[in-house]
């Protein structure tokens, strides 16, 4: 690998953390300042339950294959 593609790879990393933060603290700041009604946290919420569902379940499927379970 390239220095040119760490720094690229980097970066995107870096990125893709500063928007996984934004996306959990601008709803986070919207219910402790009260602005934010439950109609409007509702489709964050599923979103947030559909991809936490999906990663666990990944992740447990990998753990059955490194340990020879599945």
């Amino acid at each position: 690998m390239t220095e040119t593609q760490k720094t690229t790879s980097t970066a995107k990393r870096w990125t893709m953390r500063g928007l996984a933060v934004s996306a959990l603290a601008v709803p986070m700041v919207a219910v402790l300042g009260g602005s934010a009604s439950a109609a409007e946290l509702t489709p964050i919420a599923e979103y947030l339950d559909e991809t936490i569902a999906s990663t666990s379940a990944a992740l447990v499927e990998a753990l059955g294959v490194l340990l020879g379970v599945s």
